[in-house]
């Protein structure tokens, strides 16, 4: 049985909204910040550039009917002003265009739908927490997220009308290809972003080249992978800081240094030995991936969180502690023999599994498989590659490469 209907889950739907917090705009401030932004950058410019005309009530109200949400009032202030950017040499949300209404309910969402195909491996690629920690949901995109300023390069400015627990409502925050391993808190309304564009410029952070200005207003988003390489230490850990969610190590020889990195929600691990696994039992390790010697999946199967699991072992694995993990649905065994392969068929909530030609054979032999919805059949054992060298680097989006 084939399960055609699996959508992978989107760890945003698990998570509470904000129950108490208000919208930290202000539109009267925001457009006084607005105008005076203006008047800064045409100081530095030598010039003004002109703005289009302000969008309509009626255009306004059209928007919010086809979106299902309003837009946040310091927000809908400034396109009482201006409807968008138009053709500003400088766009005027940090480098990210401002776009008119007509563009913001029509947006192509293509980036997010390739993200999504399987041989890009998502199940190997949980959205990670935002820093502060539970302000936004950890979804690649939500419907309650009205984007408003792009890039032009896949990546977006959005308010966020269905923020996190620690959430605000109308918060900003950066979503799109660069952001599908976890989406970047920016600041708490737009009438704040707008105010720390201001100080940058008033501080003289920015740099005037030609008819381009940027502005370092310090609105990147915090870092929250890092990658080390040989053997891991509580104090090389600490190094990395406590917010690290995305850890690689190698030359692994025992796993006390995840008390350092409380946070890991995505782990891979590589050891020519076969190091103590208890102390993943406590940690809310979503994707867990092992290159062993041998392996016990007693401490990892005490992980409720645990959802993708990735073995390669030299020696036979026991599956059994797995079917007390109540939201595995992601199981690769293909570069490990298995000792009970059987007990597949009682990972009831199983929805993606790679084995072996050999392997897929005897499952097909038993009966009550669960409902798979990918199954990735390799003609015999694969050889994991692991980099050859990785380093202490940290990165926004995708993994420095092997000869970094």
């Amino acid at each position: 049985m084939i399960d055609e209907e699996f959508v992978p889950p989107d760890r945003g739907d698990e998570q509470q909204g904000a129950e108490s917090a208000v919208p930290a705009g202000d539109p009267d401030e925001a457009v006084r910040l607005f105008h005076h932004y203006r008047r800064l950058m045409a100081q530095i410019l030598g010039y003004e550039e002109e703005l289009p005309g302000p969008a309509s009530e009626e255009d306004l109200a059209a928007v919010e009917e086809e979106l299902g949400v309003a837009l946040p009032a310091d927000l809908r202030a400034l396109y009482g002003i201006a409807d968008g950017d138009g053709d500003l040499v400088n766009p005027l949300f940090d480098r990210q265009e401002w776009l008119p209404l007509a563009e913001i309910g029509g947006l192509d969402d293509e980036w997010l739908d390739i993200s999504r195909e399987w041989h890009y491996e998502h199940w190997r690629r949980p959205v990670l927490d935002a820093t502060p920690p539970n302000t936004v949901r950890r979804s690649p995109l939500r419907p309650g997220w009205i984007r408003f300023a792009f890039d032009t390069g896949g990546n977006w400015l959005a308010v966020d009308t269905d923020p996190g627990p620690n959430g605000r409502p109308r918060q900003v925050i950066a979503v799109g290809v660069d952001y599908t391993r976890g989406p970047a808190y920016v600041a708490d309304s737009v009438t704040t972003f707008l105010r720390r564009l201001v100080e940058a410029l008033e501080r003289g952070d920015y740099i005037h080249h030609d008819k381009n200005l940027w502005i370092e207003a310090d609105l990147e988003p915090s870092e929250h992978t890092v990658y080390y390489d040989g053997t891991p230490s509580r104090e090389r850990a600490g190094q990395a800081g406590p917010r690290v969610q995305d850890v690689r190590v190698t030359e692994v020889e025992d796993c006390a240094f995840l008390d350092a990195v409380p946070e890991v929600r995505s782990l891979a691990l590589s050891s020519t030995g076969s190091p103590d696994l208890t102390p993943l039992g406590g940690r809310p390790v979503e994707y867990l991936e092992l290159d062993v010697e041998s392996a016990d999946l007693s401490a990892p199967a005490r992980n409720r969180e645990l959802r993708s699991l990735s073995i390669t072992c030299a020696r036979p694995v026991e599956l059994a502690p797995l079917r007390t993990v109540p939201n595995l649905w992601a199981l690769d065994i293909a570069a490990a023999p298995v000792a009970d392969l059987a007990t597949v068929t009682e990972l009831k909530g199983l929805r993606y599994l790679e084995v072996t030609r050999d392997q897929w054979r005897e499952l097909l032999e038993l009966d009550d498989l669960p409902p798979l919805a990918v199954v990735g059949v390799h003609p015999h054992r694969p050889e994991r590659d692991w980099p050859a060298r990785t380093a202490w680097v940290t990165t926004y989006g995708e993994p420095p490469s092997p000869t970094a």
